[in-house]
């Protein structure tokens, strides 16, 4: 089966840049714990992930986050929704908030600081149970993908017959899915998890990934002082992230969630 990994943002080098003042300073730990407040910002909803229900921030990483923050001694997360991931990156240079976590980030990224991974996404399989499982297995299937995604063009590249049905979003891909029409579906890890817990083990199958996108706290860095001030943040994130990891609490909180543990695995 074919596996790749996906990072969600490619450092560039500093080049010409490096030592110049920044109009905006990070916001360093003891700075974040002075105002008891961490501001973090998203864009693409991606419930059970992320989600905005009027009011409330709700989902997997915000939960998250809310437990990594009171081992850091920070007292309240804050959460903002913006329009577009490239408005989102916007605000993050103009000091908007201190970090972000979204998984549709223009690419490639630079003068950034990133956190561990705090989840991984990327392409699955959604089938009946003893259906498809690995990508080779799709051979000779009806295979149902969303127009113009990198899921059409991954299984349209597979080496090897199939039909690819292409339809306009994931509803109506698995509704082909539901009534017969199609054998398997190619979509996100996280949409396929929240059909998977709406449904049933005895109605579909979720396949592990085709391929991984790590989901990480992405912090502002365009001089060497905002360096220092993310590590003192992020240093923390990564702590907490790895004792959550150890102790089951990160297992329990992603099977609450997404019925199954959503860690990166190498």
């Amino acid at each position: 089966m074919l596996r790749f990994r996906i990072h969600l943002a490619h450092l560039a080098l500093l080049g010409s840049i490096i030592g110049l003042a920044s109009p905006v300073q990070a916001a360093g730990l003891a700075n974040i714990q002075g105002k008891g407040q961490f501001k973090l910002a998203f864009s693409t909803a991606q419930p059970p992930l992320i989600n905005q229900n009027g009011a409330a921030f709700e989902g997997f990483a915000t939960e998250l986050l809310s437990i990594i923050g009171k081992q850091m001694k920070v007292s309240t997360i804050t959460w903002r929704k913006v329009g577009t991931p490239e408005a989102l990156m916007q605000g993050l240079r103009s000091g908007n908030y201190d970090a972000v976590i979204d998984s549709q980030l223009p690419q490639p990224l630079s003068d950034v600081t990133l956190s561990k991974p705090l989840a991984c996404t990327g392409g699955v399989i959604l089938a009946r149970p003893g259906g498809p499982t690995y990508d080779n297995e799709l051979k000779g299937k009806r295979v149902a993908v969303v127009t113009g995604s990198s899921y059409f063009y991954y299984v349209r590249n597979l080496p090897f017959e199939k039909q690819v049905n292409v339809f306009n979003d994931d509803d109506q891909a698995l509704l082909a899915f539901l009534t017969g029409k199609m054998d398997a579906l190619v979509m996100d890890r996280y949409a396929a998890l929240k059909m998977f817990k709406a449904a049933g083990a005895k109605v579909i199958q979720v396949s592990p990934l085709l391929w991984s996108q790590d989901i990480t706290l992405v912090m502002n860095r365009s001089s060497g002082t905002e360096l220092s001030a993310n590590n003192e943040v992020l240093g923390p994130v990564n702590i907490a992230l790895k004792k959550m990891l150890a102790d089951g609490s990160y297992t329990a909180l992603s099977k609450k969630y997404f019925g199954q543990d959503v860690r990166c695995v190498l």
